[in-house]
């Protein structure tokens, strides 16, 4: 019997971890093309909602999408089976329905599929291959060490990146103790592109 995924925590704090993930990835890595994962505090023209996701360079993927307090699930790993998104999706919300027709999703791709209704999550689809990744959108700073030290190659303190992960303000003498080669400045266009230390809610 396959091991219970690990549990997403409720939409807002997510939020922050999300943007945690991205803002690590941007303090280690200078090109934007080998970083893992991302954010768009801005996805939509209204600025309602905001998406994360992660690409690993070998084909598997996720998207999530925030829209004030419900959220959608994207994943896809390109070795296993893909799942039937209308099983995957079935009781999806209304107001989440559009994004089964967002072209950047590939929704034809479905690994494990899931939402948050403003309640608890529902997640569908093989979870075996994902759960990594499900654990790593826990907030684990053990785990962001493990991907920096087997993707980037480089060690990190796991207080800095908890404390990124937290979502709390970033000075330079944290990004130098993350082993950053980028000042606050030169941080600042992509800080903001996440909304790095904005609230999750706006």
């Amino acid at each position: 019997m396959s091991p219970r995924p690990p549990r997403l925590p409720p939409p807002a704090q997510l939020e922050t971890i999300c943007k945690g993930l991205a803002a690590l990835d941007a303090s280690l890595c200078d090109d934007w093309e080998c970083r893992c994962y991302s954010f768009d505090a801005k996805w939509d023209a209204a600025g309602r909602e905001r998406m994360a996701s992660m690409r690993s360079g070998s084909g598997d993927e996720w998207f999530l999408l925030f829209a004030g307090e419900l959220a959608f699930l994207k994943m896809f790993w390109h070795e296993r089976p893909r799942q039937d998104p209308s099983a995957v999706y079935a009781g999806l919300p209304a107001a989440l329905a559009p994004q089964l027709s967002e072209p950047a999703f590939s929704m034809e791709e479905v690994t494990v599929g899931g939402w948050y209704d403003g309640v608890s999550w529902t997640l569908r689809g093989d979870t075996d291959p994902v759960s990594h990744e499900l654990a790593m959108l826990t907030g684990s700073a053990e785990l962001y060490c493990n991907h920096a030290r087997e993707y980037l190659e480089l060690e990190v303190p796991e207080d800095a990146v908890a404390h990124v992960l937290a979502g709390k303000p970033l000075d330079e003498a944290l990004l130098g103790k993350l082993g950053s080669t980028r000042t606050l400045t030169e941080l600042a266009g992509d800080l903001e592109e996440l909304g790095y230390g904005a609230p999750a809610s706006e």
